[in-house]
């Protein structure tokens, strides 16, 4: 799957002149996904600097997880990843993407400028099917951290509620102190799931970890560490 390919088809539908003005003067960023990896970690889309170039591009995860160069959004994330004590280093084995590529540091910008435009649902589900057949066909992860919490719902985390999107079928494991550990058992039946060509999820018995948002600040204690993302890894493939 050519990634920007499909986003620039995307950012090229007339919808896109109904969105917020930075929808459009932004464009979107993604990272690159050309291989099967065993962790995915997921934020809900990305943010745009004061002083960035407002065009569309992609960038390499692991060449951004090499950066010695402290970042507040990427250096929690290596923290995640990396061990020295423990001698884990999970970065080639993780893959990262955010669910939506558009560009705007403010998330209610979802509920309160995209979802209130008549074009809105279509404009994230379009993106969405992107992700979900990225992660489907390409990534394929063993465990999948989705660190942030409003993205949770696109998941199928809250289908009790009615709310489907990408419509896994998921069932409780246990709590964390970092979070929520569920298993990826299927596909919800319902006409509401975005990608209905997808019959058969291959992702079935991965671990899906929402935690909490993870941040500069977020306390030590709350973080998911390399130890305990490295022992999901592994009680994956006792399972398998």
């Amino acid at each position: 799957m050519n990634i920007f390919e499909q986003l620039n088809k995307i950012w090229s539908k007339d919808y896109i002149n109904d969105m917020p003005g930075f929808v459009k003067e932004r464009g979107f960023v993604c990272s690159k996904n050309d291989s099967k990896m065993d962790l995915l970690i997921t934020g809900i889309n990305p943010s745009f600097r004061e002083g960035e170039n407002p065009e569309s591009f992609c960038f390499d995860f692991h060449e951004t997880m090499k950066e010695t160069k402290y970042d507040n959004y990427w250096g929690p994330l290596r923290k995640i990843l990396v061990d020295a004590e423990n001698e884990i280093d999970l970065r080639s084995r993780t893959a990262y993407l955010d669910i939506f590529y558009f560009r705007e540091k403010m998330q209610g910008q979802i509920r309160n400028g995209i979802l209130k435009r008549p074009k809105g649902i279509e404009f994230l589900m379009d993106q969405l099917i992107v992700t979900q057949k990225l992660i489907e066909e390409i990534i394929k992860p063993k465990v999948i951290i989705v660190k942030n919490k409003e993205s949770a719902a696109y998941w199928g985390k809250l289908s009790d509620k009615g709310i489907i999107w990408m419509g896994y079928k998921i069932v409780h494991e246990e709590t964390l102190n970092c979070g929520e550990l569920y298993k990826i058992a299927g596909l919800i039946d319902s006409p509401d799931r975005i990608a209905r060509d997808i019959k058969i999820t291959n992702l079935k018995n991965s671990f899906i970890l929402f935690s909490v948002h993870i941040n500069q600040y977020t306390k030590r204690e709350k973080r998911p560490t390399a130890v305990i993302v490295n022992d999901l890894l592994n009680r994956f493939n006792i399972k398998s």
